[in-house]
C-alpha cells in the first residue's frame, strides 16, 4: 500500500533553514543566522528575538521579508514553508508604519 508521506532527508520535518531577525532595537541572533526547522511557525524565532533583545509590546508588530517585487508580509503563525521561505530568511520585524497627519 502506498503512502503520501516521504521518508528520508527530503521530508518537511527534516528541513531546516537559516533565519535572522532585524528590528529597530537590534538583530537576532546578534551575528549570523539561527538554524530553525522549516515546519516551525515563524512566531517561535520572533519570541526568542523579543526575549533576547528585551522587547515589549510586540503583539501588533508585523513581519516581512524582501522578495523580487519588494517587501512582502509573512504570517507569523504559519511555518516558514507555508510562507514560501526556504534556505535563508532575513525577517524585518517591527511596528506597522502609521499614517501621517
Amino acid at each position: 500500500m502506498a503512502t503520501a508521506e516521504k521518508s528520508g532527508p527530503e521530508t518537511a520535518k527534516d528541513q531546516f533553514l537559516a533565519v535572522a531577525v532585524s528590528t529597530t532595537s537590534g538583530f537576532f541572533p546578534e551575528e549570523g543566522f539561527s538554524r530553525v526547522p522549516a515546519h516551525q511557525p515563524v512566531r517561535h524565532v520572533l519570541e526568542k528575538a523579543a526575549h533576547e533583545l528585551k522587547l515589549t509590546d510586540t503583539e501588533s508588530w508585523i513581519a516581512s521579508v524582501a522578495g523580487p517585487t519588494g517587501q512582502r508580509l509573512i504570517a507569523v503563525d504559519k511555518s516558514y514553508l507555508e510562507n514560501d521561505l526556504t534556505c535563508m530568511a532575513e525577517i524585518d520585524w517591527g511596528p506597522a508604519e502609521g499614517g501621517g497627519g
